[in-house]
């Protein structure tokens, strides 16, 4: 009689593995950034990895030591429009749940501009405010008059090509070059004169003069965003270090600085400014100013830039080592979008 019994064969011991041991391929997504010249690099990070993770990696690639002006900027995709909202990666969140899906591109961006950037500790970090700038210009963000143009151009061209030399360069050297998006032949020509007198500059010092004179500039670090007054008129509303500033027809009109605001808040796409103000009397006078921005999502982009700079340059004490803690980890502060962050007097409503 046959009998049926049961039996195992592991073949895993067979050859000498112990299932234990075994370990399995992390999972990982592709992030690819894109530098401010332009370069790009790929950095595979864990699938659940957090903003700050690929932060890291991208300031160990760099080399930066000043890391807390940065920062990467992704756009984000509306669902009802074709136009994309930018937006600022946050660290202390899942870079899935921020990009939704691939690719996920990033650029690497200047985030929090100072007042003087001549006045940065490191020359490395300098530069890389220079090519920020430079960028500004050329894609449309900094708008000042020609005049200006071709005077920051000349210091930039003197950092890439030194001395202007008759015999290497010419007349010709600047006819592939762009400095901002519709540029005349009469503001080329005026650069090449302009560089033929920065002789003698190294490329560290053409960029300390870019600095020094494009921070006077009115559209200087200011994060812009379109909006309506209450009468309908269109107008830009400014996030700089120094408070919310209204730009009109590519000039500041005024600003409403950090210490006389009282609390922003908004609501889908209304934006609202509340402020404390002394009238001629000698008394206080509380106001309200509200704008119709573009989207909810560019509105909300908006009161997130004001919390974020209001934080870093009213907030923030001058950087001394600190103990390892939540608000030293790699910066000098860590913002989450999980509601209202208040100090000073200034408080942030946020309505969801």
């Amino acid at each position: 009689m046959i009998k049926f019994g049961s039996g195992s064969y592991s073949v895993r011991e067979s050859e000498g593995l112990n299932p234990q041991s075994l370990t399995f391929p992390v999972r990982t997504i592709s992030c690819t950034v894109t530098f401010l010249d332009n370069t790009e690099r790929r950095f595979e990070i864990e699938r659940h990895a957090k903003g700050q993770i690929l932060l890291n990696m991208v300031f160990d690639h760099l080399e930066l030591v000043e890391k807390d002006y940065f920062g990467l900027q992704y756009i984000s995709a509306l669902e009802t429009s074709q136009t994309g909202v930018k937006k600022w990666l946050d660290p202390t969140k899942s870079i899935r749940k921020q990009l939704f899906y691939p690719p996920y591109q990033l650029h690497f961006r200047l985030k929090f501009y100072v007042s003087d950037p001549s006045k940065l500790m490191e020359e490395y970090t300098r530069y890389h405010v220079f090519l920020q700038l430079k960028k500004d210009l050329l894609e449309g963000r900094l708008i000042c008059p020609e005049n200006s143009v071709a005077m920051l151009a000349s210091y930039a061209v003197q950092s890439e090509f030194g001395d202007y030399s008759e015999e290497e360069h010419g007349t010709s050297y600047l006819n592939e070059f762009k400095f901002i998006p519709e540029q005349s032949t009469a503001l080329v020509k005026n650069v090449i004169d302009l560089h033929k007198l920065r002789k003698g500059q190294s490329p560290a010092e053409a960029e300390f003069n870019f600095l020094k004179h494009a921070k006077d500039l009115d559209l200087y670090g200011i994060d812009l965003y379109p909006a309506k007054e209450s009468n309908g008129t269109m107008i830009g509303i400014g996030v700089s270090n120094s408070g919310v500033v209204l730009v009109r027809c590519s000039r500041r009109e005024s600003i409403y600085p950090w210490s006389a605001i009282m609390k922003l808040s908004f609501k889908k796409k209304l934006f609202s400014i509340h402020m404390r103000t002394i009238k001629s009397d000698n008394t206080e006078e509380d106001m309200m100013i509200t704008f119709n921005i573009q989207n909810p999502e560019s509105c909300k982009a908006l009161w997130k830039s004001c919390i974020e700079h209001h934080t870093f340059f009213r907030l923030i004490a001058p950087p001394i080592p600190p103990p390892k803690s939540f608000f030293s980890i790699g910066s000098r502060f860590r913002y989450s979008d999980a509601g209202a962050l208040s100090a000073e007097i200034l408080v942030f409503t946020d309505p969801v």
